[in-house]
């Protein structure tokens, strides 16, 4: 089957809003932090339910990559969801949380393929941001161009222990720049796409596909880059589940090789 990307696009901005709207209507109900099993929530469980369900009812013949369930469905189209990124924030009423839907098309069998289309919709304050392969990215229905603020003073950083005083004693640059771990790793992400944040970095080698596939698609569209911790550009699996390594992300590639050179 045929499918548009910018459609595919408008699917992913819909669902995610959608179940964005749903969690805001639940932010600070006691149940929602309630355990199902393991680290899974009452609300992450809401979201994968509602998203799983609304792509069904949009008709694509798809094989859904989500945190909480697996994989399902046979569909030559992949949908990787993350329903409820920055969950601990949420639970805890902290309004900084996410969710986050990518379109994958290509080879399944070897997890290779290409992310086409995607949506990170915050479940607070701003409208949802969203991107489509070749295509731009977007806030809410409106393209982002090019911009020309200034650079931010924010970078994005989620290290473990034992590496900041190696990062900080290496990276004196990095004293410029007012450095935040917020939670919610496909919003930072994003953020990079549109100069709301200067770089971002996750040294620990814990995200997954299923985790920045939009984001990812977001910053590239943007005009950003989004790498590895060898600085060759990043690939995103559509399936299965799987661990990315360290993803260093920037508009920048003055700042980008900055951060290479300190971190290798």
């Amino acid at each position: 089957m045929d499918y548009s990307y910018e459609d595919l696009r408008a699917i992913a901005y819909k669902v995610s809003s959608e179940a964005a709207a749903l969690l805001r209507d639940n932010i600070c109900d006691p149940r929602m932090a309630e355990r199902i099993r393991g680290e899974t929530t009452r609300a992450d469980k809401l979201s994968e339910d509602y998203i799983v369900e609304a792509l069904v009812r949009e008709g694509l013949n798809v094989t859904i990559v989500s945190e909480e369930m697996g994989v399902k469905g046979k569909g030559d189209l992949v949908a990787l969801v993350d329903p409820l990124d920055g969950s601990i924030n949420y639970i805890n009423c902290i309004p900084w949380a996410s969710v986050s839907i990518a379109f994958g098309l290509g080879p399944k069998r070897d997890g290779k393929g290409v992310i086409v289309a995607g949506s990170v919709a915050p479940v607070f304050n701003d409208p949802p941001l969203s991107f489509t392969l070749g295509k731009g990215c977007y806030k809410g229905g409106i393209k982002v161009e090019a911009s020309d603020k200034e650079e931010s003073e924010i970078i994005a950083v989620y290290i473990d222990n034992k590496d900041v005083a190696q990062l900080l004693s290496k990276a004196s640059f990095l004293q410029e720049y007012k450095l935040r771990s917020l939670g919610s790793a496909s919003l930072e992400l994003s953020y990079v796409g549109l100069g709301l944040i200067s770089a971002f970095l996750d040294l620990r080698a814990r995200l997954r596909n299923i985790d920045i596939a939009a984001a990812y698609g977001i910053v590239r569209e943007c005009g950003g880059k989004v790498v590895d911790g060898l600085g060759r550009e990043l690939s995103i699996p559509v399936m299965p589940i799987k661990k990315l390594g360290k993803v260093i992300a920037a508009r920048s590639i003055e700042l980008l090789e900055k951060i290479l050179e300190a971190t290798s």
